[in-house]
């Protein structure tokens, strides 16, 4: 890595730590995840071996509830600026497990191409309306809310004088509830998922984690026999 790239990190953790402050574990808070049947997952010791990964770089596009993530000016960023890095920095590491690529440098000499991922996030519209009536009526609503969310994800890969190549991957929702949940009775793979600070980016790249993980191993797995 880079030390652009390590101040950046440090900066990221920094900036999550300060905004934390405590451990928590609140028994109303979700805190287990699953898919929708009927996923299979992958895992990264399921790719194929070569011999020498690709040297491409990476750029990561991310949408949050349809809008692109302030970044700069650096005082217009919102809080979840950081999770736009968080996932560049996943999706770097995701791809180096599948054995297939290397994340260089976009002027690097060695650069054999480039590896664009664009992703959305949105809240479903079922958690916005529980989330509304539990906040307007919260007597009659005391039940704990699963929360999903729609994701989306388009893989595009282009290596020098090679054709484009274009994956987007089958998993495209995300459940996270509680152990009692009614929906992960029908879910696939439920796993409890932890976390040491309680702040946006702390939570939210807790239970994004796996699904994305997911969704950039389905993509890969969809081109790699079409990689040279």
């Amino acid at each position: 890595m880079t030390t652009k790239k390590t101040l950046l990190a440090a900066s990221i953790c920094a900036f999550s730590l300060a905004l934390s402050g405590c451990a928590y574990d609140h028994k109303d808070y979700p805190r287990e995840s699953w898919f929708v049947q009927p996923t299979t997952v992958i895992e990264a010791d399921q790719f194929k071996k070569v011999e020498e990964p690709l040297k491409v770089s990476l750029v990561v596009n991310y949408l949050w509830e349809g809008r692109p993530i302030v970044t700069e000016p650096f005082e217009k960023r919102p809080a979840d600026w950081r999770e736009q890095y968080g996932l560049w920095f996943a999706t770097e590491r995701y791809l180096e497990q599948t054995g297939l690529f290397k994340i260089v440098e976009a002027d690097a000499e060695d650069r054999q191409g480039e590896v664009v991922v664009d992703l959305s996030r949105e809240m479903d519209p079922k958690t916005k309306a529980a989330i509304e009536a539990k906040k307007a009526d919260p007597e009659n609503h005391p039940e704990k809310i699963v929360y999903e969310y729609d994701m989306t994800m388009k893989m595009t890969i282009q290596l020098k004088d090679k054709p484009e190549l274009e994956a987007t991957p089958t998993t495209d929702h995300m459940f996270i509830g509680h152990e009692d949940s009614k929906e992960k009775e029908l879910g696939q793979d439920p796993k409890r998922f932890t976390f040491s600070y309680f702040n946006n980016m702390d939570f939210h790249t807790e239970f994004v984690r796996r699904f994305y993980k997911q969704m950039v191993f389905e993509s890969v797995k969809q081109l790699e026999n079409k990689l040279p």
